[in-house]
């Protein structure tokens, strides 16, 4: 879910689960004032709730048939809170557990029916035969317990993957919330207004300009980058797949009344594939400015913030920075992937979104690729490295061990969910080991709370599918933090 100019997009994020349908109170919660919209408040409570999901999970004895995990905020955050585990095996969840299906590999939310309460859109790319769709499991008093709403691709016999990557926006500025996905091979698909919860509205393709390529979409992401109260939708991927290189594209359409406006790679933003990472507005000037990663940057990656303005997403210029730029911890070495993940949020509450960005593949204490997370702060004069923090598995207070292709930092979100102002980041590491005769890849998650300097590892916690009475191996728990 995207908000509109003059507020800043605080995080979008992640965590949670418990065993499947199984919803537990919290006893002794006070109450906090309504959440932000951005908050994804599932319940109401005026907390923000995280989600995890796991498109390879088994189900049911179902391989990759995909679950999400949802964990409801409280006064403490997260931890010890209620907490449900929702499949298509879950009462009142369309469909059924199907192998391949990937249940949750992407997801989105926002109130598209209008009733208060934040909505899950998920992503099933796998559902019918790789066809893919869409589900929109309702929020209410009780959180993510009152059914849902499955919508299909209008185009069946074309499309491959529709799902795979889901943003929630208000593209005509009419306060009615709208969903944006595509399928892989290169179409994009928006609904129209008037989501019930019976009834899915019309969707249309939007176009993707002239080309003689065969044009690919990886990724989605939405905000009010020209500042004029709608949302704009961006699109990264290949440009020409049947081509001898493989280059990136980007477009933009801008949002608006009498419709979307499609440019066909702006000349303000850096062509792109899979490098589109989030929104949010990070000098405090009222525009929502885009957070793309490049390996391509330095030895080892690097993070750009291209700065929204009149014209558009980019037009406000831009900043990039690597591992080697002045403040950033670490130096830049090859094969990093600084930037394989990142994810906006305002962490220290001071008003400006900042940027956490993953390096996955960071070498720490002489092992190989047991990645690190670092912070780099907004500020007035935008992205900065000023104040950065970097933590890993070796900094004292985050649970666990840094140990070879831990791959901490393989997705990162942020989203205040304690009603403090300001963001947790969450961190998955896709190769943690979590059980004895684990090859790389049970995977887990982490949450490092938010506070006036940053994020701390000060009452950091670990989430692992052990600790929710799940026992699959090698499933990636928790790995996918958003679209």
């Amino acid at each position: 879910m995207r908000k509109m100019r003059r507020s800043v997009l605080t995080a979008v994020a992640t965590a949670v689960t418990a065993a499947a349908g199984l919803l537990v109170p919290l006893s002794g919660t006070a109450a906090a004032a309504p959440a932000a919209p951005e908050a994804a408040d599932f319940n109401g409570d005026g907390y923000g709730d995280l989600v995890l999901a796991t498109p390879k999970a088994t189900v049911n004895g179902v391989k990759k048939a995909g679950h999400v995990a949802v964990l409801y905020g409280s006064a403490r955050g997260v931890e010890g809170g209620r907490k449900a585990l929702l499949s298509q095996a879950s009462a009142k969840v369309p469909g059924t557990p199907e192998a391949g299906d990937r249940f949750g590999g992407a997801y989105d939310t926002g109130d598209l029916d209008g009733d208060g309460y934040t909505d899950l859109v998920v992503g099933v790319p796998g559902e019918n035969d790789n066809a893919g769709l869409m589900t929109v499991l309702w929020g209410g008093r009780g959180g993510l317990d009152n059914g849902g709403l499955s919508t299909a691709t209008p185009h069946p016999d074309l499309d491959l993957h529709y799902g795979q990557s889901v943003v929630v926006g208000d593209f005509d500025g009419d306060g009615k919330q709208q969903l944006a996905t595509h399928s892989y091979y290169g179409a994009v698909s928006l609904s129209g207004d008037g989501f019930t919860r019976t009834r899915a509205p019309e969707q249309r393709r939007l176009s993707l300009g002239d080309t003689d390529g065969f044009r690919l979409v990886e990724r989605l992401d939405a905000g009010d980058y020209d500042g004029d109260g709608d949302d704009d939708l961006l699109a990264s991927g290949i440009e020409n797949a049947e081509g001898d290189e493989l280059n990136g594209w980007f477009g933009h359409w801008s949002g608006g009344r009498d419709g979307m406006e499609f440019t066909d790679q702006p000349a303000a933003l850096p062509p792109t594939r899979t490098g589109l990472k989030g929104s949010g507005d990070i000098d405090k000037d009222g525009y929502a400015d885009v957070v793309v990663t490049d390996f391509n940057v330095g030895k080892g990656g690097g993070v750009g913030v291209y700065y929204g303005g009149p014209a558009g997403p980019g037009t406000g210029g831009k900043t990039v920075l690597d591992q080697d730029s002045p403040g950033v911890p670490g130096v830049d070495e090859g094969a990093d992937e600084f930037g394989a993940s990142a994810a906006v949020g305002d962490v220290d509450g001071d008003g400006y979104a900042d940027v956490a960005v993953g390096a996955p593949a960071e070498d720490v204490d002489g092992r190989v690729a047991t990645g690190a997370v670092t912070l780099l702060k907004g500020s007035a004069s935008g992205l900065t490295g000023a104040g950065a923090q970097a933590l890993n598995q070796s900094t004292a207070g985050v649970p666990g061990a840094a140990e070879d292709d831990d791959r901490f930092g393989s997705a990162v979100h942020a989203r205040d969910t304690n009603g403090d102002g300001r963001a947790e980041v969450v961190v998955a590491a896709t190769g943690e080991d979590v059980f004895p005769g684990a090859r790389w890849s049970d995977g887990s998650n982490w949450v490092l709370r938010g506070s006036a300097a940053g994020v701390t590892a000060t009452s950091a916690y670990a989430l692992s599918e052990k600790a929710f009475g799940l026992t699959y191996q090698n499933k990636s728990f928790g790995s996918v933090l958003g679209s």
